[in-house]
């Protein structure tokens, strides 16, 4: 970049730190401070995470800024987004882009009225390998799509006592795993097929009704139960299996859990083509495996060598140099600002990372897919969107 950007990151909590250590490796970025739910928080928060400036307050962030990344629960997406497009602000948010596909829309429209650079987190796009499965399906070689398929399991849910912000439907939304890491896997699916999820049908399951809440207060993601609590409902689904068809109308199928016992993130997707199938599971994100009815099976690994330029530029190390997640979220930013440095040009620039239209329509299609569940029907994502939309 040719100026230093003034970056505030609003949350304290797992994103917060992720993106903390991500834009530590970005040249071109100031960090301003931090920002958490109380002052207590943000105090403790910055010591934690080696940040000098604790913010009293948004105002106070947004004033400082260029720049903001929106850390924060799901329910406060919505007004610090807001709040920070008003001010004139570049933002990258964590998803879901609102806390249902209503606000995701508003904002969306909010946006479209600036010229301000926006993103969305789907980090999954940014892997090397992704980028490589993206251009092989994109070059059409190997034939036209005839079927997707694929999975998003977790198990950091799967008891009782264990506990997240994620589990209360004010903080969190209508949906959890589905809204949660089955999104992640929605705008993954729809990226490297450059097609959309038209329309879906779902059953969705509940392994808990009633789960622990800590006596202790907030537990952060991913953290381990200490079994002392109180015994609260839950109505979030735990797991579902949903059925879609692609806009070309080849169909799909995706299961997703957060109570798969000894998953711990195992998104994989395959997409199967006339003459190949290529398959990605991001716990072993160095190597694309690459099927053939007719030849050898071959597995491709990250090697910047090997790779296409949109994906050998995603690869910082030599191949058997593993990369991995952390990574990822730095070639999400890496793109990001420099579509904010090409803006600052008057320069044209094509990014890759997940924009606030792209995002409302994947929080369409988890709403259809509740919806799906509710009335035992198939249900079209373009129906939720023109519904969210008046």
């Amino acid at each position: 970049m040719t100026t230093r950007l003034r970056v505030a990151v609003i949350g304290t909590g797992f994103a917060a730190s992720a993106h903390l250590d991500a834009l530590s490796r970005l040249p071109g970025v100031e960090l301003t401070g931090v920002l958490g739910s109380s002052l207590e928080r943000t105090l403790v928060a910055a010591e934690r995470l080696g940040v000098e400036r604790a913010f009293g307050s948004l105002d106070e962030a947004l004033a400082e800024a260029e720049v903001v990344h929106n850390c924060t629960p799901n329910d406060v997406h919505g007004p610090v987004t807001i709040a920070a497009l008003e001010a004139g602000l570049h933002v990258v948010s964590e998803k879901p882009l609102g806390l249902d596909a209503a606000e995701a829309r508003r904002m969306t429209d909010l946006a479209a009225g600036t010229h301000v650079v926006t993103g969305v987190c789907f980090v999954y796009r940014h892997f090397p390998l992704v980028q490589q499965m993206r251009e092989f399906v994109g070059q059409g070689a190997d034939g036209a799509v005839h079927m997707v398929h694929g999975a998003y399991l977790q198990d950091w849910l799967l008891r009782a006592d264990d506990w997240n912000w994620r589990l209360e439907r004010a903080r969190a939304g209508p949906s959890r795993a589905v809204g949660d890491i089955g999104s992640h896997w929605i705008d993954l699916a729809q990226h490297v097929t450059g097609q959309t999820i038209t329309s879906v049908t779902a059953r969705l399951g509940r392994l808990h009704d009633e789960r622990v809440r800590p006596f202790e207060g907030e537990r952060q993601t991913f953290a381990a139960s200490s079994g002392d609590g109180q015994r609260v409902p839950v109505d979030s689904e735990d797991m579902a299996s949903v059925l879609f068809r692609l806009s070309s109308g080849a169909p799909g199928a995706v299961t997703i859990s957060q109570v798969s016992a000894g998953w711990k993130n195992h998104l994989e997707l395959e997409v199967d083509a006339a003459e190949a199938s290529f398959v990605w599971d991001q716990e072993e994100p160095n190597q694309l495996r690459i099927g053939r009815r007719d030849g050898a099976n071959r597995a491709l690994v990250r090697d910047p060598s090997l790779l296409v330029p949109s994906a050998a530029r995603l690869a910082h190390f030599p191949g058997g140099h593993q990369e991995g997640w952390p990574d990822a979220l730095r070639n999400l930013f890496d793109d990001f600002y420099a579509a904010v440095e090409a803006g600052r040009r008057g320069d044209p620039y094509e990014p890759t990372f997940a924009s606030f239209e792209e995002a409302a329509r994947v929080q369409a299609t988890v709403e259809a897919i509740l919806r799906s569940d509710g009335t035992r029907t198939w249900i079209d994502v373009d129906d939720v969107m023109k519904e969210v939309a008046t």
